[in-house]
Parts: C-alpha cells; sequence; structure tokens
C-alpha cells in the first residue's frame, strides 16, 4: 500500500506569521526552509487551500481545515452575494486587511475561484461556501 502517511481531517500547521487575531479566513501553504508553513494568502492567485479554524501566534501551530468539496466551511466575506455566486479571493494585496476573505468578483480581471456561495451574504458575514477550483475572466 502506498498511502502510508497521509492525513485527513483538521491539521496542525506552522503559522509563519502572527495568526492569533485571525479565524474563518483561507490560508495558503508555503515553503520555509523545507518545512511546511501557512500564511494568509501572499497574492490574490494564490493557492488557499485550508480554512484557519484557530489562529497561532508565528512559529506555533494553527489548525487548519483543507478545502474539500464534499464538506462546505464558512469564510469571512468581503462585500455581498448570493447563493451560487462564484467566489474567489479578495483583494488582500491592496488592502491587507482583506487577506484571506472571499469576494464575488465583478471587476474586470481573471480571478482564481475557490468556492461557490450557498446562502445569501453580506460584507463581513461568514458565508457557508462549497470549495471548488477553476477560474473565472470578466472582460
Amino acid at each position: 500500500m502506498s498511502q502510508s502517511n497521509t492525513h485527513e481531517g483538521d491539521l496542525l500547521i506552522t503559522a509563519n506569521e502572527d495568526l492569533s487575531a485571525y479565524a474563518d479566513v483561507l490560508v495558503a501553504p508555503y515553503n520555509s526552509s523545507g518545512h511546511l508553513v501557512v500564511t494568509r494568502p501572499a497574492a490574490n492567485n494564490d493557492y488557499a487551500l485550508y480554512v484557519l479554524v484557530y489562529g497561532a501566534p508565528s512559529g506555533s501551530k494553527a489548525t487548519v481545515r483543507p478545502l474539500n468539496p464534499n464538506r462546505t466551511v464558512r469564510v469571512v466575506a468581503k462585500g455581498t452575494g448570493n447563493p451560487g455566486d462564484l467566489l474567489a479571493l479578495a483583494d488582500g494585496v491592496t488592502t491587507a486587511a482583506d487577506k484571506g476573505k472571499v469576494l464575488k468578483p465583478t471587476a474586470s480581471g481573471t480571478y482564481r475561484i475557490v468556492g461557490v456561495a450557498e446562502e445569501a451574504f453580506a460584507d463581513g458575514q461568514l458565508v457557508r461556501m462549497r470549495p471548488t477550483s477553476g477560474s473565472l475572466t470578466i472582460s
């Protein structure tokens, strides 16, 4: 059997920034000297593969939940939307406070889709989303 040393469910991964004041945002995996670490996405098209369940100080273990289309998650929303809306990472490069939040893309550009909203949502709400992947181009 080649499927040894695999993991299911919530994971403990080292935080590479202070995540102690955050929860319910998406975080991305990165390499730090050959070790897996997580931070809020550094770029708007990063692969944010986990939702932060419990934050932690930098260097400590944060609890993250891998995104899986078999299980919905709740993530902090930026802006408003409706059920069925495609969700992408909010612009955390321009506004650092938005790192790891999700939004319904409306401006021109190409977006990496992270999920589909399963309910109407307002700014700052924990929107229930079904994780998925893909891209969306708005002209």
